[in-house]
């Protein structure tokens, strides 16, 4: 590892998901909020404990269906999440929109405390974590545009926060980058540094 160059700091692989689509007692394994609880697992090994009851308690406990992206829609989410962040100065490597969730591989500016002053609140409330921050008014932001273009109804577009992996290292970053790109096979919509949309196949 120590003949790679260093990365500079900010550099981060973002997971969101839309909503419904990972809930608490899912059998890929699940984190609850403040990572009170972290059951590892995934398709190919499950939890060994059976959290089936507790999956049906969490999905009776929704207030809508769960939300699947179209093709369309994949596409709109895909443009608003990079203008989004473009316009943050996040320097981006690669975004991917798939049916259910959305992967970023960004460097996100450091030591930048932005506020909520742009959304009409006081600008003191400075946020603690601005990829958090960042990711949100990304969400947000294409969540809008969606429901503007009548591409969906449900009342939540994205389930609440995400997961936030800090690169490593330069393997990491590029092992990460190809993950990402990756999904096109799978349908997702796709955006790379070459600022072109990389998406091979509808899948509805």
């Amino acid at each position: 590892m120590g003949d790679h160059p260093r990365l500079r700091p900010g550099w981060c692989h973002c997971v969101a998901g839309t909503y419904g689509s990972w809930l608490p007692g899912d059998p890929r394994g699940f984190r609850t909020r403040g990572h009170r609880e972290h059951v590892e697992g995934d398709y190919k090994s499950p939890p060994e404990e059976d959290y089936s009851v507790r999956h049906a308690v969490a999905r009776e406990k929704m207030s809508g269906n769960a939300v699947v992206l179209s093709t369309a829609a994949r596409q709109v989410v895909r443009l608003e999440v990079v203008d989004s962040l473009l316009r943050r100065d996040v320097e981006l490597l690669a975004v991917a929109v798939a049916a259910t969730h959305l992967h970023v591989l960004g460097r996100f500016p450091c030591g930048k405390k932005p506020t909520f002053g742009e959304r009409g609140l006081p600008a003191t409330s400075a946020v603690k974590d601005p990829v958090r921050h960042f990711m949100g008014q990304a969400k947000q932001w294409s969540a809008k545009r969606l429901k503007h273009e009548g591409l969906i109804s449900a009342p939540h577009v994205w389930a609440k926060r995400g997961k936030i992996v800090r690169v490593r290292d330069r393997p990491h970053q590029l092992n990460v980058l190809r993950y990402i790109l990756r999904h096109a096979d799978e349908g997702a919509a796709v955006w790379s540094w070459r600022g072109s949309d990389i998406t091979k196949k509808p899948t509805d």
